[in-house]
Formats: C-alpha cells, sequence, structure tokens
C-alpha cells in the first residue's frame, strides 16, 4: 500500500510534549524499565538478554509513537493534510513501429 501524504505529515511531525501524552509515555517506560530490570535479573548474561533488551527498547520508541502520532485526546482534532489532486504521471514514450508495423 502506498503511503499517502497525509501518513507523511503524520510520521515527520514534531512529537507532541503536552502533560497529557507525557504522562500515557512515562507510565510506559516504567513498566518498560520493570521488564528489563526483571530480564536483567532472571536471563543469563548473554547476546539474547541483550537483544531482548534493545527490542523492549524499540516497542517503547513504538508506543512513545504512537502517543505522539496516532492518540486524539479529548476536545483536539485530527489534524489532516490538504489532499493534493493526482498529478499526471510522466509522458507516455512512443516506440519505434516494429518490424511488420507501420
Amino acid at each position: 500500500m502506498a503511503i499517502t501524504r497525509n501518513e507523511i505529515g503524520i510520521r515527520f511531525a514534531p512529537p507532541k510534549t503536552d502533560r497529557a501524552r507525557n504522562d500515557i509515555k512515562a507510565q510506559i517506560s516504567a513498566k518498560a524499565e520493570e521488564l528489563a530490570l526483571l530480564i536483567h535479573a532472571l536471563v543469563p548474561g548473554s547476546r539474547e538478554q541483550s537483544e531482548a533488551i534493545s527490542n523492549l527498547e524499540d516497542a517503547v520508541d513504538w508506543a512513545h509513537n504512537g502517543v505522539d502520532r496516532r492518540l486524539v485526546l479529548p476536545g483536539e482534532q485530527r489534524r489532516v493534510l490538504p489532499v493534493l489532486a493526482a498529478q499526471a504521471g510522466p509522458p507516455a514514450v512512443e516506440s519505434a513501429p516494429g518490424p511488420g508495423e507501420a
């Protein structure tokens, strides 16, 4: 599926830093830290331990991005970018007639 102009606007918008979103992200981070400490305590020091904690960090990053990009709080409206008219593609290239064509 092609990425829309609106989706690009959402993905590259600056993070929102209002108190409600920061509180949600702090809750996510606190629980993730708790899980990371549990993994550190129970899984022997190894590549697997490191990967588990790194992937947990990735999950937190994605969750924070979801809060910044997708969460619509009460009283807010989702910002929608205007849709541009479909642009015409490149001009058609005419090919020379092949053998037996006129």
